[in-house]
């Protein structure tokens, strides 16, 4: 999956408080999860129970802490959208006591990749996966060891002996391990849901194999085989915990994924279905932008989908009055008959109209601010020249201004462009290449002069690579039709 600007964004002390919060929550209830299979569930403990909580808090306050300084360090985007990091939390927690408590059958229960499995799927970066998995298969093994020295008394009962436990201990934690590892790396580029099932059963049937031939190697592996069913059913368990968890976790914490942008891009979607009905002209007009907009994003290396789905709402709050857009007219146009200062009032609310629709429909941030940005502070120029042609005083420019922001995203920058090309692109007589040409140099030129890609961390690489993607997927969108016979009329 391609990289985004909002991984570099910078987060506030309150973000890192609520990052600090959730990973101190989450170790809560790992301990107590812990405590409780140790005591009630499990063999008796010779160990005292506080000395035991001690050691298990010290655990996972390192475990954890780990997981914190990473999203610090590597992932800031996670702690600066504390959604994503509570999600991430939330899946680490739930598959650690899945397995804890799975373990009490056997700890060849142990799903491999089950963290992986989740998150590689709700995460926009694919390695989350790995670190994320890697950190819950060390602290569900360190766990079960801990268990079980607590429960024997010393730590030579489970490394003397035969030695069983601690055998199929090791092996599922590698197994599991990597299985993180092949999740993210196989499906980083991949989206459809078949991809996760083939890949599920390729590790099921690899964790089978490796199996049984480590039990061939060991003396006992008679009596071993004869568990190789349970490696099967613990395979197969990643596969339907992530159909089961991924739709809840979406839904709860409003993630952008890219099964939820498929979803949000069908036409059946109810906002979509009101734009194509309502305002037509809006709709398709939308679609056109999103066709620019996927194309230059993937020219940039950022998000595709994202760059798609979010094109497609970004004209939203048209909905609110689209008569008073000139795509849905058909000949008469209100403004001709109210004052300039009206007129602009009615436009420039589309943008923040827009972004309260989409928040009530629960679209998330990444979507609904494109809505907000994408007209950035930029002043609606054909309201503000009939203004000053009906007085003969001085005539603010600021206040015919849209009440948005500037973009803060590179997604909102790309769609600010393509929106403002493809509207004057359309209004042309006769676009050609080289009038497109010199009509993008002017837009991109006015908006870097009026500062609206200062936040948005467009580069002017970026810029040009844009204006050109453009032009050159201009000669597709409004290319000249052959005209049939009596078409002319």
């Amino acid at each position: 999956m391609t990289n985004n600007d909002y991984s570099i964004k910078k987060f506030t002390v309150k973000q890192l408080i609520i990052a600090i919060a959730a990973t101190a929550l989450c170790g809560l209830v790992m301990v107590w999860a812990s405590v409780i299979k140790f005591f009630v569930i499990g063999e008796p403990v010779t160990t005292g129970v506080w000395l035991c909580i001690l050691t298990l808090t010290i655990s996972f306050g390192v475990f954890l802490g780990g997981i914190l300084l990473f999203a610090i360090v590597s992932r800031t985007f996670i702690i600066a959208h504390p959604k994503y990091y509570i999600a991430f939390m939330t899946v680490v927690t739930i598959s650690f006591l899945a397995h804890l408590y799975l373990s009490i059958l056997s700890p060849l229960m142990i799903a491999p990749g089950l963290t992986a499995m989740i998150i590689v799927q709700i995460s926009r970066q694919k390695q989350d996966a790995l670190m994320l998995n890697l950190m819950e298969s060390v602290m569900v093994m360190w766990v079960l060891l801990l268990e079980s020295i607590m429960t024997d008394g010393e730590i030579f009962m489970v490394i003397g002996g035969n030695g069983v436990y601690l055998w199929l201990l090791a092996f599922i934690t590698v197994i599991n391990i990597g299985a993180g590892a092949a999740i993210p790396l196989v499906l980083k580029n991949k989206t459809r849901r078949i991809n996760y099932i083939v890949l599920g059963c390729i590790i099921m049937l690899a964790s089978e194999a490796l199996y049984v031939l480590m039990s061939f190697i060991r003396q006992d592996g008679v009596d071993l085989l004869s568990y190789f069913w349970v490696v099967f059913v613990s395979g197969a368990i990643p596969l339907f915990a992530a159909l089961v968890i991924n739709p809840i976790m979406e839904s709860a914490f409003n993630l952008v994924t890219d099964n939820r942008l498929a979803e949000w891009t069908d036409s059946r979607q109810p906002l979509l279905r009101r734009l194509a009905t309502e305002a037509p002209g809006t709709y398709n007009h939308c679609l056109a932008v999103a066709n620019f907009a996927e194309i230059c994003a993937t020219a940039i290396g950022e998000d595709p989908y994202l760059a798609r789905a979010a094109a497609y709402y970004h004209d939203i709050g048209k909905l609110l009055n689209p008569s008073y857009f000139t795509e849905n007219q058909s000949g008469y146009n209100p403004h001709d008959d109210i004052l300039p200062e009206v007129s602009v009032e009615i436009i420039r609310k589309h943008s923040t109209d827009g972004y309260k629709l989409l928040k009530e429909h629960r679209l998330p941030e990444e979507i609904a601010s494109v809505a907000i940005e994408h007209h950035g502070t930029s002043p609606i120029k054909v309201f503000y020249e009939r203004a000053k042609g009906l007085t003969d005083g001085e005539v603010n420019i600021d206040d015919y201004r849209y009440h948005g922001r500037t973009p803060r995203s590179k997604i909102s920058g790309i769609i600010m462009i393509c929106d403002s090309s493809e509207a004057a692109i359309r209004a042309m007589d006769k676009p050609d290449g080289e009038r497109v040409e010199k009509l993008l140099r002017a837009i991109i030129g006015e908006r870097i002069a009026q500062g609206q890609f200062d936040e948005c961390k467009l580069s002017m690489l970026d810029l040009e690579v844009i204006r050109k993607t453009i032009i050159s997927a201009f000669g597709g969108v409004f290319h000249q039709r052959v005209k049939y016979p009596g078409g002319e009329k």
